[in-house]
């Protein structure tokens, strides 16, 4: 295995999103903070990479140990408060929204897996990139714990991406 690009955003250090001017206006507007910082990471390790690989052939691992928390609790409290929840926030809630979203934007055609394993997320999805075969873009990404959480949660997180772009062939 031999890693091509690597691309770290934290969030409490700029609180500012990453950029993702190459992303239309229209659905730039109904990302979900998590899906801009993965989006923002995976783009950005490919263009650090850009002609070392043929871009249509790579594959994405995407792994989030809760993925759209602030949005399935939205939905949550929605359904409790309406009796109903929003269709457009569910399809945002599910956890392959981030890679299918970027797979749409960039024109892959080539498969993506969503990893989510607690709090050995990072590893089963590192090792999920590790075991697939050619050029693999691994995404890993996390958006900060809700405030109502908090207090349940041991491992309270802040707002944080990481990309890895791994030949597996070299």
């Amino acid at each position: 295995m031999k890693e091509l690009a690597k691309t770290e955003w934290d969030g409490t250090k700029d609180g500012a999103l990453p950029g993702l001017s190459f992303v239309p206006a229209s659905l730039r507007r109904r990302l979900t903070p998590l899906e801009k910082a993965a989006i923002a990471v995976a783009d950005e390790t490919l263009m650090k990479a850009e002609g070392l690989f043929d871009p249509s052939n790579v594959k994405v691992v995407f792994a989030s140990r809760w993925g759209e928390i602030g949005t399935t609790l939205k939905l949550i409290c929605q359904m409790h408060e309406e009796g109903e929840m929003s269709p457009a926030g569910f399809s945002n809630s599910v956890h392959n929204a981030s890679p299918g979203y970027f797979s749409l934007i960039k024109g892959l055609k080539t498969p993506y897996t969503a990893i989510a394993a607690g709090e050995d997320t990072l590893e089963a999805g590192l090792v999920e990139a590790k075991c697939q075969e050619g050029i693999v873009l691994f995404v890993y990404a996390e958006e900060a714990t809700p405030e109502m959480y908090v207090e349940h949660f041991e491992d309270v997180q802040h707002p944080h991406a990481l990309a890895i772009l791994m030949d597996n062939d070299a």
